[in-house]
Formats: structure tokens, sequence, C-alpha cells
């Protein structure tokens, strides 16, 4: 668990675009745990981080919740795997917009961040 810990740690500390952050690590046990995370970029939005995992078979997220929103905490978008889209096609995952639901693959921490950073490009 302090490995996959320390791999999420480090891919949130190799994004230039973070200016601050708020990290708690749950160790439940050898092979399960929570990873939450408050991150702050330097246009005063901010990601919220929520990662419940499984790593006796390699790493298994139960549930996880990438949540995006502005200065102003309007969502920009959210990825989660709460089940409550069942006929989104690869249900439970999905992406909130700021006005749709749509289907969705299981999103990486490293992939929200590389979202968003291409979002904030001119």
């Amino acid at each position: 668990m302090s490995e996959y810990f320390r791999y999420l740690r480090g891919i949130i500390d190799a994004c230039d675009a973070i200016t601050a952050k708020e990290i708690v690590e749950d160790e439940r046990s050898d092979y399960l745990g929570f990873f939450k995370a408050t991150l702050y970029f330097h246009d005063g939005t901010v990601l919220h981080v929520r990662e419940y995992v499984f790593t006796r078979f390699g790493v298994e997220r139960e549930t996880y919740v990438y949540h995006y929103q502005d200065e102003n905490n309007n969502r920009i978008f959210r990825y989660d795997n709460t089940e409550h889209f069942p006929d989104l096609p690869n249900f439970p995952h999905h992406k909130h917009t700021s006005k749709n639901v749509i289907a969705t693959s299981v999103p990486t921490l490293e992939e929200v961040l590389k979202e968003i950073t291409q979002l904030k490009r001119p």
C-alpha cells in the first residue's frame, strides 16, 4: 500500500501546475488503503481526489472520485464510479461535465492531471 501511495505522491509532485496540496493517507492494512488529496492550482481551481484501493493482486480502485472545480466551487468535471447511472455504457464508470454525464473508461490520477493542464493551455 505504501508503495502505491508513494507513486501517487510522485505524480502530484511532478505536476508543475499544482501550487499547494493537502494529502491524507490511511493504510488500513498491508493491502487496503484510502488516499485523499486536495490539489490547488495557480488559477484558483481545485482538484479533490479520493481513492479507496486494494493492492493485494495489483492495484484495484474499489471507489474513486476526481472532482475538479473552479474558484467559485462550480464543477468543471468529475470522474467517479458511484453506481447511479446504470444505463451508461461501461457502468459504473462515468464523467460529470458542467452539463452532462457521459460514459468513460477508468481514469488514472496522471490522466486527470494531464487533462487539467491541457485545459489550462491557451
